[in-house]
């Protein structure tokens, strides 16, 4: 296998694994952040009987506040939470689950156990093993280069485009067979 096709390998397994949303059926009306959140709401209040505040979501998804912000204006709009000042500190806003919040999320929960459960039935624990030792390594690499910010004239930043583009074309025609 070449260096070549490994990369595209590695790029396809991305952009699929960020279109999956095996929850969308579940709540149509989420983004794949949006259903994280909820789960993360919903775990944290039925495992341990607490609540989350805005800071917390953002803290553990590494976000911004105003985007943590935004991602709970959405699942306030949508009936799934309920935001509360802090009774000890009025600057704290708290996040809780609506009783239709709460539904949503044990079936989410309950599928997510469902899934985890044919994974199991359908590999062996060392082949999962040595599957997450080799996601680890990954991520890790990826996370070890350092970011950098590029600056492209116009001509190359529409090549990029274009180019990009096809890529994305290329993929979602990939999937659909």
């Amino acid at each position: 296998m070449t260096t070549k096709q490994i990369f595209d390998d590695i790029l396809k397994l991305f952009l699929r694994i960020e279109h999956l949303n095996v929850f969308r059926s579940i709540a149509p009306n989420l983004t794949i952040r949006e259903n994280n959140v909820l789960i993360l709401l919903y775990y944290y209040e039925s495992e341990f009987g607490k609540t989350l505040t805005i800071k917390d979501i953002s803290c553990f998804y590494e976000i911004k506040s105003s985007t943590a912000i935004q991602f709970v204006n959405s699942l306030e709009k949508h009936g799934y939470i309920v935001r509360m000042n802090d009774s000890k500190d009025k600057r704290v806003t708290l996040v809780t689950l609506t009783n239709y919040g709460k539904e949503v999320g044990e079936i989410i929960s309950k599928r997510n156990h469902e899934m985890v459960q044919k994974i199991l039935a359908t590999q062996e624990k060392e082949e999962l093993e040595q599957a997450f030792q080799v996601i680890h390594k990954m991520i890790n690499s990826i996370e070890s280069i350092p970011i950098e910010t590029l600056s492209y004239r116009k001509e190359e930043n529409e090549e990029f485009k274009v180019r990009w583009d096809a890529v994305k074309i290329y993929s979602y025609n990939c999937y659909d067979n």
